[in-house]
């Protein structure tokens, strides 16, 4: 525990004079940022374009569908690609993707099928972006300062959500939607340009553990793409721990999902709050998960993982139902709706942070994009049912309901954790 404290105290120093991986955070940096921009303006703009609840969800449920019946394919080819190649692509190709939304919508061309069509293209993009960038962190940085290097990335993409959040109600209500989408586009494209300059170092997979396809002398270049997506499933499956988390995450996701399709017509229906009531709820919630964050690098480590992970699950699942409690109030709804969204923010790195880390703790870094990208698409599997069913349900169930039952369900899911023998064993 004093040890872990020490490296991550010494890695913070440390790591301002890695420049490669400097380079690499502020290019996440500034992509983050115009995504959270892009979050609001687009949520707010299928709200106006459609004004259908059900079709909102339906967008949302598309959204995930790249990651589950590709995500796996695509983390198993980032481990045989150039990593800053695969970044700088996608990113420029989400940049030109997000242009063409706003350019379509200022000049009134935008359909609802134009969202579909764009939005399964940015998210099969994003299964290629988001493995390559957990990769290069263990390329990056030497193993000592794993755990500090995720702590100082994960916060300060953090930080680059909550400045997004709090000027996207701004810009909206200043220049319009059209351009506030067109300028996550340029930051895509200048974050992709960042990227372009960082120098990664020449990878050696004889300083980082043997994968099981290495012990047996196969190179990687002589097997299938597919033997190494079943060495992925192999790996899951002898690390129960992983198999039990993403199964409790999956379930997370699934309750997390009225609230995740239904905040702009919650804000605009029950909060009577226009964009920037969205933006102010948006941002206190990633402002949570900076605080939480900042109190697991105080405090965390004189605690189990395993209390910090069912703390987190509750705190997080109370707040999302008390997320109700406004639409029984006369006055004062968006300050009390701001309040829990702060205390769900703060419950989700309490939540996710130790799984994380254990993650990258036990996964060989040269088998980490596909590892991350199966765990990614078992989590995400059930997102698209839970946005149907949240559209439809929205429809004849009021949404204060909605987020009650499913805050509770969510809060409720802890319970599963307690009869594990492999998480209290390993956390």
């Amino acid at each position: 525990m004093n040890d872990s404290t020490a490296v991550g105290k010494q890695g913070i120093g440390e790591l301002i004079r890695i420049r490669p991986y400097m380079q690499f955070m502020l290019s996440k940096v500034v992509s983050r940022f115009g995504d959270s921009i892009d979050s609001i303006a687009y949520s707010w703009m299928v709200y106006i374009l459609t004004g259908s609840k059900v079709l909102m969800g339906t967008l949302l449920a598309v959204n995930f569908l790249p990651s589950i019946f590709l995500g796996l394919f695509a983390g198993a080819l980032v481990d045989r690609m150039s990593l800053k190649r695969v970044i700088v692509i996608t990113n420029t190709g989400r940049g030109l993707f997000v242009g063409i939304t706003a350019l379509l919508f200022g000049l009134g061309q935008l359909e609802v099928w134009h969202l579909f069509v764009i939005t399964i293209l940015n998210s099969l993009l994003e299964c290629f972006t988001i493995p390559a960038e957990v990769s290069s962190v263990p390329r990056l940085l030497p193993p000592s300062m794993l755990l500090s290097g995720n702590a100082m990335s994960s916060s300060a993409t953090r930080v680059a959500e909550l400045a997004g959040l709090a000027v996207a109600g701004a810009l909206i209500a200043s220049i319009g939607i059209a351009w506030t989408i067109l300028i996550d586009a340029g930051l895509f494209a200048l974050s992709a340009l960042m990227m372009s300059r960082v120098g990664y170092p020449e990878y050696s997979a004889n300083n980082e553990n043997k994968t099981l396809s290495e012990l047996n002398s196969v190179p990687s270049d002589k097997r299938s793409i597919f033997s190494e997506m079943a060495e992925a499933f192999y790996f899951l499956r002898k690390h129960a721990l992983l198999l039990i988390v993403s199964m409790l995450f999956a379930f997370v996701n699934f309750c997390l999902m009225p609230f995740n399709v239904l905040r702009t017509p919650y804000v605009i229906e029950t909060l009577h709050a226009g964009a920037g009531g969205l933006s102010l709820l948006s941002g206190l919630m990633v402002g949570g998960m900076v605080l939480g964050g900042v109190w697991m690098a105080q405090r965390g480590a004189n605690y189990r993982k395993s209390v910090l992970v069912i703390s987190g699950v509750v705190m997080l699942g109370l707040s999302y139902a008390m997320t109700a409690l406004p639409a029984y109030m006369t006055s004062f709804q968006l300050p009390v709706a701001a309040v829990f969204c702060l205390l769900m923010g703060m419950g989700i790195p309490l939540a996710t942070t130790p799984l994380a880390t254990y993650l990258m703790e036990v996964t060989p870094s040269e088998m980490l994009g596909r590892v991350y990208a199966l765990q990614s698409m078992l989590v995400v599997s059930v997102a698209p049912l839970g946005s149907l069913v949240s559209g439809a349900l929205a429809d004849w169930m009021s949404m204060p309901v909605l987020f009650i039952v499913f805050g509770i369900m969510l809060a409720m899911s802890a319970g599963m954790l307690l009869f594990s023998k492999s998480f209290r064993s390993a956390l």
